[in-house]
């Protein structure tokens, strides 16, 4: 059984939240560098806007501020991946790291957008991800954040990691790079045909 995150497997909430922070703050995206650090969304930016783009960030993901998350696009082949997985009987459910209060904004999204209505678990605070992806079932777990990857791992779980520019560096045991969500769907198909989660890192 296979376990989604949210922001960055699903919705891509980041560009969402470049896109608003662009017009809210009059910075053209040429002034704006690519996010290839997952643990630093700001320095990116121009210097004189980092203080008040902070309180933004915090605002916008973990308040559900400023229509980040509620406009949010679905990352190319998400929808149909999970749909494909749920038809198999693959699919376990969402696991997010948006605290709990936001469930009825994040179930909103899922369901406007046509994703299957599978369990949703919010691991609040600094709550482990594995224990709630356990609880649905899961044994692999769609991930795009490298903290939450490599904590995820390291806890058993099998990791197929959405490649991002963020999450470049990252390589070990027990986390499978895919490029997008093609290669993920692939992934987790075999990994249920052959009846064992794939182990290793690799790159597809």
């Amino acid at each position: 059984m296979v376990a989604f995150d949210v922001d960055g497997v699903l919705a891509d909430s980041i560009h969402g939240f470049d896109a608003w922070a662009c017009a809210h703050f009059g910075v053209s995206d040429t002034e704006v560098g690519p996010l290839d650090d997952y643990a630093d969304p700001i320095s990116r930016w121009p210097a004189r806007h980092h203080a008040a783009l902070q309180r933004a960030f915090v605002e916008a993901y973990f308040a559900g501020a400023h229509g980040v998350y509620e406009r949010a696009r679905v990352i190319p082949g998400a929808l149909q991946g999970v749909r494909q997985l749920t038809d198999a009987g693959l699919a376990s459910g969402f696991v997010t790291r948006r605290p709990s209060a936001l469930h009825a904004l994040t179930r909103a999204w899922l369901k406007r957008h046509g994703f299957p209505p599978l369990p949703l678990a919010h691991a609040d605070g600094e709550q482990p991800k594995a224990p709630h992806v356990r609880a649905l079932g899961a044994r692999v777990m769609v991930e795009d954040s490298p903290k939450e990857a490599a904590a995820l791992a390291r806890a058993g779980v099998q990791v197929l990691l959405r490649h991002e520019p963020y999450n470049a560096r990252l390589a070990a045991p027990g986390i499978v790079r895919c490029e997008d969500w093609d290669v993920v769907l692939a992934r987790a198909l075999a990994a249920a045909r052959s009846g064992l989660p794939e182990h290793g890192s690799s790159r597809a």
